[in-house]
């Protein structure tokens, strides 16, 4: 049996008080122009990457991702201490996972075969569900199948989470639930009405956030500890971490910032609101380097410092909703509304200015990133008519596709092992395996 390196993250840029494991550098630096150089085929430029972080963070060569296959006791310090946010703005979120957790023998929603879609499925009215003998939900990229297919929510999934130390997924959506799904499984051991809508979830470490109405979720998977972390102004729609800091980005286009302390008592305290720049809600973060970039329905992305937490930047080329962004090597890439994928290399000045523009026909909702088992860059792109295209970078050749009817894809969250997971518009959470076979 051939051996599966598990594929890498390199797109969220986040670690909150756990120890860092790098793949790809976030860091969007000077170094000199080049061009639109996005069209040209595979790389033929060296990908070495810019760290600024202390040799404890250099990347790894030996393979190895998401940190340990162990998880964290509890009795193992889960506090989330400054130095160690710090480390988000410089690599990969480590994911440790237990080496138990598998999503059973549940495979009833792997494709059959790609010549045999269900027509009622495609047109949303099946009424077989896993027992029909066409396909469903599919994908056309080798060596990738779908391992699971959990239902339960009624409404648009707005976070998919898997906290370090846990054999527990979580996911959160507009019906106003939040489910928690035994790994072992794949069945859901717990649904929490919110009495309100969702707006995002993640996890960094033992930490699961989750946004709310005016207000963000906090809870330690290890020592139980769960806290409402006021100070919020309206709908909480996107969330990220970086040197330090918990940023919460709001429909009323706040962003409101919680510095991590050393305080089992009081872990995170509230330090400010950047206010006044987005005229409209932000919908997206990224981290990179010692930038936060934040985009929004007002068509802009904006940069922030974050030593400083000053807008230096505005970025003003979508015509519409800006709804994902990532930063690989040296570049931003970013997603809208306006059907466009855009990617952004600094030039010698030191400003961002768009390299490639990759118009799509139809509306972007989301991009994920990783590495695959070659060590090489691939990114997931969401589109309107319920498809997500894999696309090598940086030539944007498309490896393969994935299938899911007319339902949206708002969410991809790339897990430890080769696994990925998605959320559409209808509700469903879909497991995918990018090993090719169940881990």
């Amino acid at each position: 049996m051939s051996y599966y390196k598990a594929p890498r993250r390199y797109s969220n840029g986040r670690n909150f008080g756990v120890e860092t494991h790098q793949g790809f550098a976030a860091d969007i630096v000077p170094r000199r122009p080049y061009g639109n150089r996005m069209n040209k085929g595979p790389n033929k430029w060296s990908r070495n990457l810019v760290w600024t972080a202390s040799d404890d963070n250099m990347p790894r060569k030996n393979g190895s991702t998401y940190g340990s296959t162990k998880p964290q006791g509890s009795g193992t310090s889960a506090n989330v201490s400054e130095q160690q946010m710090k480390n988000a703005a410089h690599g990969q979120r480590g994911s440790s996972v237990s080496d138990t957790r598998r999503w059973g023998s549940n495979d009833k929603g792997s494709p059959k075969s790609k010549e045999c879609v269900c027509k009622f499925w495609k047109a949303g009215n099946c009424k077989k569900g896993d027992q029909c003998s066409f396909l469903h939900s599919w994908t056309s990229l080798p060596g990738m199948v779908m391992v699971a297919a959990l239902e339960g929510h009624k409404k648009d999934l707005k976070g998919i989470a898997l906290p370090q130390g846990s054999d527990k997924l979580f996911s959160a959506s507009s019906d106003g639930t939040l489910k928690i799904w035994d790994c072992h499984t794949g069945q859901c051991a717990h649904t929490i009405n919110l009495q309100a809508e969702a707006g995002s979830l993640m996890s960094e470490g033992p930490w699961v956030f989750l946004g709310l109405p005016n207000a963000v979720k906090a809870f330690n998977v290890q020592t139980s500890k769960d806290l409402h972390l006021n100070g919020v102004v309206g709908q909480v729609r996107a969330m990220t971490v970086g040197n330090g800091m918990l940023f919460v980005g709001t429909s009323s286009g706040s962003i409101s910032v919680w510095k991590a302390t050393n305080s089992e008592s009081d872990p995170f305290t509230y330090l400010t609101s950047l206010e006044g720049h987005h005229s409209g809600e932000v919908t997206c973060f990224i981290v990179g380097g010692q930038q936060l970039y934040s985009g929004s329905v007002d068509k802009t992305i904006k940069v922030w410092d974050l030593n400083t937490l000053e807008c230096t930047t505005t970025l003003r080329q979508h015509t519409d909703t800006v709804t994902s962004l990532l930063c690989w090597d040296q570049y931003l890439i970013s997603s809208s509304l306006d059907g466009t994928i855009k990617v952004w290399a600094c030039s010698e000045n030191g400003s961002l200015k768009v390299t490639n523009t990759r118009r799509q026909g139809q509306s972007v909702h989301t991009l994920s990133g990783i590495t695959d088992a070659e060590d090489k860059p691939i990114v997931f792109c969401s589109y309107e008519n319920g498809t997500v295209s894999i696309c090598d970078l940086p030539s944007f050749e498309e490896r393969g596709k994935m299938f899911f009817s007319t339902n949206t894809v708002g969410t991809i969250t790339i897990g430890p092992d080769g696994l990925l997971f998605t959320g559409d518009k209808s509700g469903k959470l879909r497991v995918w395996s990018l090993a090719g076979t169940k881990v």
